[in-house]
C-alpha cells in the first residue's frame, strides 16, 4: 500500500472511529462520538468550543463528519438555533462557516444567510459558498456518497441520529465503485465499536448486492472476532 493510500486510510479510520474506544480521544470528542446514544442538546455550545479548543475540527476528515454531525442536531432542535449560533461568533471564521454549511444541510434558511454573510465578509471560501449556495438545500441523507469526504458527511450524520440510513448511503457508495479498500477498513473499525453499526451490516447483508455483500461479510466477521468474549 503505498503512502498516499494509506494516509487516506488513517484518516478515514480516525472518522470512522469511536472516540470512546481511543485513548487518546478528548471528552468531547467521546460526546460527539456517542451522541446518538444519549443525545445531550443541551452541552452543545459548550462541547462546540471544547471541540474546538482541542484541535478537532482540524483533524483529517474532521470537517465533513462535522458538518453531518451538527446538520442532524440543528434538523434536531430547530427552536435552539437561534442561540446557539450567538453564542457561536467567538468561534474561528472557519468553524463558522463548518456550522453555518451544517444548518444549510439541516434545511434552515438561515443556514444559507449565514454563509452568504460570511462570503461577503471576504471569506477566502467565497467561490466554495457560492457553489454551495446556487442549488436548494439537500439533506445529507439525500447526498450520495460519490468520495471519501462525502462518506465522512454521511458518518457524521450517523453519529448525531444512529439512523440506519447514512451507512446504507455508504454501502450505496461501495456498490457504485466510487470508494475503495479504505471504506471497507473504516466500515469494519465502525462496526466493531459500534453495535448499531454491527446491527445495520448484519440487516443489509442480505439486501444488497453481491460486490457488496462480500464487503459485508468481511465487516461483520471482523467486527464478531473483536468482541468480547459473553460470559
Amino acid at each position: 500500500m503505498n503512502l498516499k493510500k494509506l494516509a487516506c486510510v488513517a484518516s478515514l479510520v480516525l472518522a470512522l472511529s469511536s472516540g470512546a474506544f481511543a485513548a487518546s480521544s478528548s471528552r468531547w470528542e467521546q460526546w460527539l462520538n456517542s451522541y446518538y446514544q444519549n443525545p445531550q442538546p443541551d452541552l452543545v455550545v459548550r462541547a462546540t468550543y471544547g471541540l474546538s479548543s482541542d484541535g478537532y475540527f482540524e483533524q483529517p476528515g474532521a470537517v465533513p463528519t462535522a458538518i453531518g454531525f451538527y446538520s442532524q442536531v440543528f434538523a434536531a432542535n430547530p427552536e435552539r438555533v437561534d442561540s446557539w449560533f450567538a453564542n457561536f461568533r467567538e468561534l474561528p471564521q472557519s468553524e463558522q462557516r463548518l456550522l453555518a454549511s451544517a444548518l444549510w444541510y439541516a434545511g434552515n434558511p438561515k443556514g444559507e444567510k449565514l454563509l452568504r454573510r460570511l462570503a461577503a465578509a471576504g471569506s477566502d471560501y467565497r467561490a466554495d459558498i457560492d457553489r454551495l449556495t446556487s442549488a436548494p438545500s439537500q439533506s445529507v441523507s439525500a447526498t450520495p456518497v460519490l468520495s471519501d469526504s462525502s462518506m465522512n458527511l454521511q458518518w457524521g450524520a450517523f453519529l448525531a441520529s444512529g439512523g440506519e440510513q447514512h451507512i446504507t448511503a455508504i454501502l450505496d457508495g461501495m456498490g457504485r465503485g466510487n470508494l475503495g479498500d479504505s471504506a471497507r477498513v473504516g466500515l469494519a473499525f465502525a462496526a466493531a465499536h459500534h453495535p448499531r453499526v454491527l446491527e445495520i451490516c448484519r440487516t443489509q447483508l442480505d439486501r444488497q448486492p453481491n460486490e457488496v455483500r462480500s464487503v459485508l461479510r468481511a465487516v461483520i466477521n471482523d467486527a464478531e472476532r473483536k468482541q468480547p468474549p459473553s460470559s
